[in-house]
């Protein structure tokens, strides 16, 4: 007599716990490379933003240390405006938009954009003759901020 017992396979029984095991695993192999891909947006636009606002800043510091002289206008905490030794003026201004542009201008000519992603640009000449200038940019998946203080005539070798 031949029993069902000594047959070899898999019940149904079987086959539905692994199935539901196997589909448990692929589930959260899933929920982690969707992780990875997220973590992964998140630090390329961080890094991203970081390198726009520190070359900006860096910019912005270079020409106010090699200035004569600079002007926050009274009332807008948007726009800054240095001499420099030649004669010759730079304006940094942003457009005001959350997102918008930083744009340089030179001499009044055409506005040539830094960047853009601007949430806030705050020009503070509290501290005459220090500048002290603070970028905010921010992204769809990160932000970052930075700050700088400047003195006109004060280049750093």
């Amino acid at each position: 007599m031949h029993t069902r017992s000594c047959e070899s396979g898999f019940t149904l029984a079987e086959m539905l716990i692994s199935l539901a095991l196997m589909a448990l695993l692929v589930t959260a192999a899933a929920m982690g490379i969707h992780a990875a891909q997220v973590s992964h947006a998140y630090n390329t636009e961080k890094a991203d933003l970081v390198a726009r606002v520190r070359g900006v800043l860096d910019r912005i510091a270079r020409d106010i240390r090699r200035a004569d002289s600079f002007s926050v206008p009274d009332g807008d905490d948007k726009v800054v405006t240095i001499t420099m030794p030649d004669g010759s003026t730079r304006a940094y201004e942003w457009d005001g938009e959350d997102g918008g542009d930083l744009t340089l201008t030179v001499d009044g000519g055409t506005p040539a954009t830094l960047t853009g992603f601007v949430h806030s640009f705050v020009v503070s000449d509290d501290n005459q003759p220090t500048c002290e200038v603070r970028l905010e940019l921010v992204g769809d998946k990160a932000a970052t901020e930075a700050s700088i203080t400047a003195t006109p005539r004060k280049e750093l070798f």
